[in-house]
């Protein structure tokens, strides 16, 4: 059994694959920017969330193709800590209500994938964190009159 995949990118490529599929028109191009938006928060925040040698295999790896280093570069794992801040943080905030609720429910999903695919009972207080970032997010959007369907 695999427990979890090799990188961030390899993570990320599969599990957005599977939530482009069946998707079209405006919920495909919702899904394709808060992927966007978590590729680029993970490159903003990993120098703060890596480990001391993990920071400098990601700076040599900069060094060589800087483009999306940090996701070849992190463990999946690292997502869990990302998700949080991915939520919270303005720069990763799409302005329209169907992209943030595109979001909020592909960051559910993830947290659900990674749960399934990390070693069990390791990262259980990041999920939680993860997890009360989704609820405030998703608190975010029902108490936002422009997010009435």
């Amino acid at each position: 059994m695999r427990w979890f995949r090799d990188d961030i990118e390899t993570t990320l490529t599969e599990f957005f694959a599977g939530r482009r599929r069946g998707c079209a028109g405006r919920r495909l191009a919702s899904v394709r920017l808060v992927e966007q938006l978590l590729r680029d928060c993970v490159e903003a925040v990993a120098d703060e969330l890596l480990a001391p040698d993990e920071r400098i295999l990601l700076a040599a790896e900069r060094e060589f193709l800087p483009d999306g280093a940090a996701a070849r570069v992190g463990r999946p794992a690292l997502l869990i800590d990302v998700l949080p801040r991915y939520l919270t943080d303005d720069r990763w905030r799409p302005a329209q209500p169907e992209e943030r609720r595109a979001q909020v429910l592909a960051a559910s999903a993830l947290v659900r994938h990674l749960v399934e695919v990390l070693p069990p009972g390791e990262h259980a207080a990041g999920i939680r964190a993860a997890s009360a970032a989704i609820e405030e997010a998703a608190l975010r959007i029902r108490s936002d009159p422009r997010s009435v369907r």
